[in-house]
């Protein structure tokens, strides 16, 4: 009688081939699940964005009024600021950038103004509220889910604000800064530019950013 089945190799060898195989299926799960990840990081940061610029573009701007609890426009807020990288003194010319977008301090290739670090941004990844002294506004008073906001240079913090938010297991954060915009025949204030960058790290640990510019005329 003829009997036939697997030899020990052969079952080995199927063993081996269908390992193989779950591998490469289960790298594929992996693989669209980090990017479903990263596109919707991308999502989040990009509403975030829009909602703090639509939030500049229409809150009462008393361009005197102190930074403080009361203050209608706290991102606009410039008293007793100093301005870092000559931002008080701001022009945007026709058909050009604006002055304030030139620095870039650390030379990264990122201007200042949309830069939440001073350095390599990708090595703050353990540090990411080790943020630039250039900036305004900042990410402050973190917990496990979300971030307040506070100035940079006085660590008062912004009533009602969050600068960070807790998303997909990642923190997304939110910084800005200030530049004052002048005449350049007479020096008048005629507007103030807000600078927004909305960044995270994506689960292969690279810095992402986007950013964007509010600019509102003097009342």
């Amino acid at each position: 009688m003829n009997r036939k089945g697997f030899t020990l190799i052969e079952f080995l060898v199927a063993m081996l081939i269908l390992f193989i195989l779950m591998t490469g299926f289960l790298r594929g799960i992996l693989l669209y699940k980090e990017l479903q990840i990263r596109n919707q990081l991308k999502d989040r940061a990009s509403e975030i964005l829009n909602h703090l610029s639509n939030y500049i573009r229409s809150a009462q701007f008393n361009p005197s009024a102190l930074c403080d609890s009361n203050n209608p426009s706290p991102f606009l807020c410039a008293v007793g600021y100093s301005y870092p990288n000559n931002w008080d003194s701001s022009n945007c010319l026709l058909n050009a950038s604006c002055t304030f977008e030139n620095a870039d301090t650390d030379g990264d290739q990122i201007a200042d103004f949309y830069d939440p670090y001073s350095g390599a941004n990708r090595d703050y990844i353990s540090n990411p509220m080790n943020v630039a002294a250039w900036l305004r506004v900042v990410p402050c008073n973190c917990g496990p889910n979300s971030c307040g906001c506070c100035y940079r240079d006085t660590g008062t913090p912004i009533p009602g604000m969050n600068c960070g938010e807790r998303y997909k297991g990642r923190f997304i954060y939110t910084a800005t800064n200030l530049a004052s915009i002048r005449r350049s025949d007479t020096n008048a204030e005629i507007g103030r530019a807000v600078g927004i960058v909305v960044w995270y790290f994506d689960p292969q640990r690279n810095y992402k950013y986007i950013s964007s510019t509010v600019i509102r005329s003097m009342p």
